[in-house]
């Protein structure tokens, strides 16, 4: 019975003990939670003032005395509308076809808007058939108005049949330029520093300036490249195609002509070809004469010899 209460205390005790690891696990575990759980507080009106400036400022409008609160609005729309940042080169195009009333109205009110837009029409062409009216041209708009130029004409047209814009992206090309570019000014100030300092012979002269003359044409053609992507970047490009439909006009048939018709134009060309012939003669004259000369020589000496 001794070995049994034994037991019994043994087992009591390791149940006890076992109670408090479980109490005292859970109670770090619960410490622990509350631990990573546990937020601090941040004014985040003071962490976030080192936010780059050039992206605030696309968001933001400045407070003038003097400006309207509409145009606020409108530049503030503008600007989140046209959320790009002002370091990348994006070239735009766009494709468009359109079924318009009037093909003359609807080009003269494009013009007008155009106008006021700043865009102009780079090239235009018109054709016409038995069944439509088609006016092709296309149009340089500076990027900042393509979207409200490709929504303006849209609205003086009947129906659209599609608009395809396409964007090519040139930051890496510009950028690269533009590197290249300022690593030659720097050759060409080195070089002319040398030329004003250390060339001292003719022959040195002579290479310091054939190197300056050929880092020149380097520049150039470099600068050449920027300025072309520039304007691209800058003027964004329209193709428009507006078609009018018009009455369907079966095509005339074939005239046939008679044979009175054919024989009196046969006749015609006949007296033509002589009157050719006369002039090609009158135009040979002398050559004439010297051949009758020598016929009539070679006659008499073939009279004579017989």
């Amino acid at each position: 019975m001794n070995a049994i209460t034994r037991k019994q205390l043994v087992k009591y005790i390791s149940y006890i003990f076992l109670f408090f690891v479980i109490i005292s696990c859970h109670d770090n575990s619960e410490a622990y939670l509350k631990e990573e759980v546990t937020l601090e507080n941040v004014d985040l009106r003071d962490d976030y003032n080192s936010v780059d400036d050039k992206t605030s400022e696309a968001f933001k409008v400045k407070e003038s005395p003097k400006i309207e609160e509409g145009f606020i609005e409108q530049t503030s729309n503008q600007a989140l509308a046209t959320n790009i940042p002002e370091n990348l080169k994006i070239i735009k195009t766009a494709s468009t076809r359109y079924k318009v009333a009037n093909i003359g109205k609807a080009l003269n009110d494009i013009k007008q808007m155009l106008f006021t837009q700043g865009g102009y029409i780079s090239e235009l062409r018109y054709d016409k058939n038995y069944n439509e009216k088609k006016n092709r041209f296309t149009i340089k708009i500076p990027k900042e108005n393509f979207d409200t130029v490709l929504d303006g004409i849209q609205k003086f047209a009947e129906e659209t049949d599609y608009v395809n814009i396409s964007t090519t992206d040139v930051t890496e090309k510009y950028i690269d330029a533009q590197t290249r570019l300022q690593t030659k000014m720097e050759v060409k100030a080195r070089l002319e520093a040398v030329l004003r300092k250390n060339a001292k012979t003719v022959k040195d002269i002579l290479a310091t300036e054939n190197q300056l003359r050929t880092i020149q044409e380097e520049i150039e053609v470099v600068q050449g490249k920027l300025k072309y992507m520039s304007s691209r970047v800058a003027f964004s490009t329209i193709q428009v195609e507006l078609y009018e439909t018009i009455e369907y006009k079966e095509e005339p048939v074939a005239y046939t002509k008679s044979f009175g018709a054919k024989a009196k134009e046969g006749l015609a060309a006949g007296w033509h070809f002589i009157q050719d012939i006369l002039i090609a003669i009158l135009a040979i004259w002398p050559i004439v004469i010297l051949l009758i000369i020598v016929v009539i020589f070679v006659r008499r000496w073939r009279r004579a010899r017989k």
